[in-house]
């Protein structure tokens, strides 16, 4: 299939397209073509070709877009210069996301980074990474550019090795020392890369609210990673022993659901995240991915019911907002 169907015919990965098009002057087509680069492994992806404004560029460009703005009197024209213009559904969460994007850069461990062209930088490794699910390969586990290849099975092996370099170079995954001589490079993740997950999460709720044909509705793949980047941040109370099943409904017709996994908790501490929803563990907590994000993201429980020892889901779910929003 040519680049370009591809290009015309991919949907972007849930929260990756949104986060592009707030921090670039480049359409959404243009964007889409550089993560469906990213996605199906045409090439490495050129990041010094992506356009990325300074600050007030990026706020013009996208209040400029009627995916974000539209008239507030519906009979006015909305290319007439004189028309009173106002956020869409879709536009009045865009501040939020901005701010987990902010907060975000706030946490870099080399110090804050600028948003246009320093975020940029550190940014489209994180969404290239995401779009390829490179970014998955390493959530569960520190992983090999082989294996996360053979699990991948789309992009070429020099291309998994290529995305690693990126994010390796950013601080987002860091390379562990080779247990015996002749082991193969594994990569982990950062506390960075897990802090990630909330800019992520926001712009795949607001994508969720408010869908467009050129994005892909979350998936079972993108929740597993989620948790298993996640949930290691956690800090619960020291008493706190068990396993917890959390469980995700996606939209309908999407493979994999639920989707989820089961988390181990030794002394507070999640010390095994397994891509498995374990219907024998101690307490559960399940709901829609539309309920889930608004508990992680809002900080309530509310669409997300649980089952078992309710300290767990309750303690996870009120440390995975304080982790990740707090």
């Amino acid at each position: 299939m040519a680049s370009d169907q591809i290009a015309e015919e991919y949907k972007a990965r849930a929260g990756a397209l949104t986060l592009a098009y707030l921090t670039s002057t480049m359409s959404w087509d243009e964007l889409r073509a550089i993560l469906a680069q990213a996605a199906t492994g045409a090439d490495l992806v050129d990041l010094d070709a992506i356009v990325l404004p300074d600050r007030e560029e990026a706020v013009f460009d996208v209040f400029a877009d009627r995916y974000l703005l539209e008239p507030a009197n519906p009979n006015d024209d909305p290319d007439d210069i004189e028309t009173t213009m106002q956020p869409t559904p879709a536009g009045r969460e865009v501040p939020l996301v901005g701010a987990a994007l902010h907060q975000w850069y706030e946490r870099c461990p080399a110090g804050p980074v600028e948003p246009g062209v320093g975020g940029g930088q550190v940014l489209w490794p994180l969404l290239c990474g995401w779009a390829s699910t490179v970014v998955h390969g390493v959530a569960a586990k520190p992983r090999s550019a082989a294996e996360i290849y053979e699990e991948i099975g789309v992009i070429p092996l020099e291309l998994v090795e290529a995305s690693l370099g990126l994010l390796d170079e950013v601080e987002l995954v860091r390379p562990l020392s080779p247990q015996r001589p002749g082991d193969e490079q594994r990569y982990e993740p950062t506390e960075w890369l897990r802090l990630a997950v909330a800019p992520l999460a926001a712009a795949a709720r607001l994508e969720l609210r408010h869908p467009r044909e050129d994005t892909a509705p979350i998936a079972a793949a993108d929740v597993e990673a989620i948790l298993q980047l996640a949930l290691p941040l956690l800090r619960m109370p020291a008493g706190l022993s068990g396993s917890c099943a959390l469980s995700v409904e996606l939209d309908e017709g999407v493979i994999g659901s639920p989707a989820g996994v089961t988390a181990q908790i030794d002394e507070g501490r999640v010390v095994a995240c397994e891509p498995e929803i374990d219907r024998d563990a101690d307490a559960s907590a399940e709901g829609p991915s539309g309920a889930w994000l608004d508990a992680v993201i809002e900080g309530g429980a509310w669409g997300v019911s649980s089952d078992g020892d309710w300290r767990l889901p309750r303690d996870i779910l009120g440390g995975l907002h304080k982790a990740l929003f707090g």
